[in-house]
């Protein structure tokens, strides 16, 4: 019985190992970026860690300059009526989901539920203003959370509707200096938000 059960974590093991290894993280170069529907311009190159990031939805692509513990730049396709930016871990635990018409204060307590969902503390959100996506109208604002073992972070979001859905541009990292470090190009990022 031991040895039948330890053949068969062995075999887990090895099947785990072997598909982790055709997972891998790819270039992001500078210059347009494009998730779906979605067009960011990147002033350098980034890492895309889409694919080993857990919790992440296929309209959903992570990209990193430092790994993802250190910053996360999340930017989505157009999520509809129903999707979601974080995957829920159980069905006791549903994530928010993207509602078409939701008011304003919504769209930005979907993207602080979201970021709640990524396991992050007392989130808070600071300087609402208007933004542009393209023609349309959006949101910005500014983020603030705690991980679980109380680092400070802080991020800046935009929000746009857009023919029905949702386009999200999140970028979250420590406050004490990476998130400084590469808010320049986040700013350029955000502003260059493009769909269609």
């Amino acid at each position: 019985m031991i040895r039948t059960n330890t053949l068969r974590l062995l075999t887990a093991s090895a099947l785990v190992m072997s598909l982790s290894a055709c997972v891998s993280v790819t270039s992001a170069p500078a210059g347009p970026y494009k998730v779906g529907a979605a067009t960011v311009t990147l002033g350098h190159e980034w890492s895309d860690v889409s694919a080993i990031m857990y919790a992440r939805p296929a309209k959903v692509r992570l990209l990193s300059m430092d790994g993802p513990l250190l910053n996360r730049l999340y930017v989505t396709d157009g999520l509809a009526p129903g999707e979601f930016m974080v995957k829920p871990m159980a069905k006791e635990r549903p994530t928010p989901t993207y509602r078409a018409g939701m008011a304003p204060t919504e769209l930005v307590e979907f993207v602080t539920d979201s970021v709640a969902a990524l396991e992050y503390q007392r989130v808070e959100t600071d300087n609402l203003r208007p933004a542009k996506v393209g023609s349309a109208d959006g949101l910005r604002f500014d983020l603030k959370a705690k991980t679980k073992e109380g680092l400070d972070i802080s991020g800046a979001a935009q929000v746009a509707e857009v023919g029905g859905k949702l386009y999200v541009v999140l970028y979250i990292a420590p406050s004490e200096h990476y998130f400084a470090a590469e808010l320049p190009e986040v700013e350029t990022v955000l502003g260059s938000v493009k769909v269609g």
